[in-house]
């Protein structure tokens, strides 16, 4: 071989070595590409303690047979109750106490292994050690502590813990609570929990109707109430000791008529320590606090210890409706816990909420333990000043917009439900070219009140929804004569607001409908988890009664989102919502969820760009969600369609955008 052919069999091999190099594309699995596989980490477990409603017809439900007489001729009759726990820390000696264990991450879990440490003399142990969910039940009074982990494929988790203190009941009167509580038992007193039980075995609520009260009924209405009787101080033991038992319909109606005796007076003094609901029920038994001076009483804002009996069944299902509620399933208080996010607990937690209204303009004492909004977060559990024990009525506390209305029942809703900002306050500081602050998720405070957005100096149209929706008592279709959202010996009836009487519409009663408890009353929803749009309120009311709404998107008016064609009104803000982002997102803007922010915003940004980007967001609902209520204006069309679609049309003839053939909607 010469040295021609050997220079161009060397160009040659290079050739082929580089086009070797272009083409060979190393796969992404290969441990030189991707560097040393990171290794499997441990399943993350999360303990719970779990409250078990007194609803026997619940998955879970702990049930016991009761014997009892309602009437003396048709004699003793049987039914089998569910019983319930609290799901607190200080719990009954003698009652089981159940947890759960879960991983973090379903596919990545493992074997529970349980641990319990119990008192001296103590023989309590788990109902199956192996379960992910279980249970034990103390026997002696002392401190208890459960710990679990997981024990999976690629490790063993995290060991998570729960501390009990287990004791005996003494009953407010005995116990003497007022004594070191003297304003909180003066409120309780006040309610109608410190009175159900008398009230009921008297009929003295509704003399004239003839009681259907029974001793089924007193397990929600005593202290203590679990069968067989358990030694702990409770309703039952007081019952076992005297032989008492709730007296028949008879006796209950002479009482009411003030033909007989009070059952409640001539009870023996065991059975009247431990009736009507007290203190004991929702902060754990007492005896060992009042006694010994030990720091054992409880406080919660979980729904368990209300779930107990109002998720009882049939009129009591409140706490069911709740569980499919956004305020219990759909807070992620995790991101905007701690003191750095002390502006977020007002809102996002229970106790945060709470402690919000007894401190408005302090936020250093707001509470910010992780928790979500249940029931004592809009119901005070002491106090009955206002209706339904709410703690809010009327006016909504520490808005941000001026002249806020009175709103009846709906004044604790608007308290969280609006944008969180002053629009006058931010468009001037867009016009100045300061900071600004842009709206937070909902508007609904806002819209409803006809106010806010930039609205560039304009008069915007209102709808006529907060002019009428939920001002006035609303008569209940299903009993005439009463009314809605109100006492049953409530004549003139409560003003619900427009949050109450459009969220809050009776629900489904249908048991075989499966979205049952999963709209209105207090799952606060008005769209059904299968996307049906629950419109009883609005066809109900006399509103469009004539012509009845199959769902919100009602048809438009006219085409205001230039589209071409007349849409629903949910469709025509969509419409505008989208022109609107095509616009900023040409001049840089994109997408973005970080910190609350919703958007990068250019370091160009001119002031009609923050102007268009404050209106986007104050009609838009929850950022970035492709589907759902309140999302891409849904809500904002129902509540104030007219100002919603007036404020993004501003914007676009302030961008210059607005689609020629879109219909005026600012006049």
């Amino acid at each position: 071989m010469n040295k021609k052919n050997l220079v161009i069999l060397s160009v040659g091999a290079l050739m082929l070595l580089a086009l070797m190099l272009i083409t060979f594309t190393p796969t992404p699995n290969m441990a030189y590409a991707q560097g040393p596989t990171p290794a499997p980490q441990p399943p993350v477990a999360k303990l719970t303690v779990v409250g078990v409603p007194g609803n026997a017809a619940l998955p879970g439900a702990i049930t016991a047979t009761l014997k009892y007489i309602t009437d003396t001729k048709v004699g003793e009759a049987s039914v089998v109750r569910g019983q319930s726990t609290s799901g607190l820390s200080n719990v009954p000696i003698n009652v089981p106490v159940r947890m759960m264990v879960s991983a973090a991450n379903p596919k990545n879990t493992g074997k529970p292994t349980w641990t319990l440490t119990a008192p001296s003399g103590s023989k309590a142990a788990f109902k199956d050690p192996s379960a992910m969910t279980t249970e034990f039940t103390p026997d002696v009074v002392g401190a208890y502590m459960v710990s679990v982990s997981l024990k999976g494929d690629t490790g063993t988790s995290n060991t998570e813990y729960a501390f009990f203190n287990a004791g005996t009941f003494i009953g407010v009167d005995a116990g003497g609570c007022k004594t070191c509580h003297p304003t909180k038992v003066a409120e309780w007193a006040k309610t109608g929990h410190a009175s159900i039980f008398k009230d009921n075995i008297d009929n003295s609520r509704t003399p004239t109707v003839d009681s259907h009260y029974a001793e089924y009924c007193a397990q929600c209405h005593t202290v203590g109430y679990f069968l067989p009787a358990a030694n702990n101080g409770g309703f039952a033991d007081a019952e076992a000791k005297t032989s008492w038992k709730v007296p028949a319909w008879d006796k209950i109606n002479a009482a009411g008529k003030k033909t007989g005796p009070s059952n409640f007076d001539t009870a023996p003094a065991e059975i009247k320590n431990m009736g009507n609901i007290q203190c004991e029920n929702c902060h754990g038994p007492a005896n060992e606090h009042v006694k010994n001076g030990t720091n054992v009483m409880a406080v919660s804002f979980k729904n368990n210890a209300c779930n107990a009996c109002h998720a009882g069944g049939g009129t009591h299902i409140k706490g069911l409706d709740i569980n499919n509620s956004k305020h219990f399933m759909g807070i992620s208080f995790e991101e905007v816990n701690g003191p750095g996010e002390q502006q977020c607990v007002r809102c996002h937690s229970g106790s945060g909420f709470a402690s919000f209204l007894a401190d408005p303009k302090n936020p250093a004492a707001w509470n910010n333990e992780e928790n979500y909004i249940g029931c004592p977060a809009c119901h005070d559990p002491h106090s009955d000043a206002n209706y339904g024990q709410l703690r809010v009525v009327g006016k909504p506390v520490e808005v941000p917009f001026q002249g806020a209305k009175d709103v009846g029942l709906s004044g604790i809703c608007e308290t969280c439900h609006n944008i969180r900002r002053n629009s006058d306050d931010q468009a001037k500081n867009i016009t100045d070219g300061k900071s600004v602050s842009y709206p937070h998720y909902s508007s609904a405070a806002e819209m409803l009140s006809n106010v806010g957005g930039v609205t560039y100096g304009q008069t915007i149209p209102n709808d006529i929804h907060s002019a009428f929706v939920g001002i006035a008592p609303v008569p209940n279709p299903a009993t005439p004569g009463t009314f809605l959202f109100s006492k049953s010996d409530d004549k003139k009836g409560n003003v619900p607001g427009p949050c109450v009487v459009c969220h809050m519409w009776p629900g489904i009663t249908d048991t075989k409908d499966p979205n049952m408890f999963k709209v209105g009353e207090h799952s606060f929803n008005t769209v059904s988890p299968d996307g049906k749009d629950y419109v009883a309120s609005c066809n109900s009311q006399g509103c469009h009664a004539a012509s009845p709404l199959k769902d919100f998107d009602r048809m438009a008016a006219a085409d205001y989102d230039g589209s071409g064609k007349v849409e629903g009104i949910q469709d025509e803000l969509n419409g505008l919502l989208n022109t609107v982002w095509k616009q900023l997102e040409a001049k840089g803007w994109k997408k973005n969820n970080v910190g609350g922010q919703y958007a990068t915003i250019p370091a160009d940004a001119d002031a009609k760009q923050k102007s268009a980007w404050f209106n986007f967001r104050y009609v838009y609902g929850v950022m970035w969600s492709e589907t759902g209520q309140g999302n891409q204006g849904a809500a904002a069309a129902i509540h104030n369609f007219k100002r919603s679609c007036a404020l993004l049309q501003l914007s676009l003839k302030d961008l210059g955008a607005l689609p020629s053939g879109a219909a005026d909607c600012t006049k």
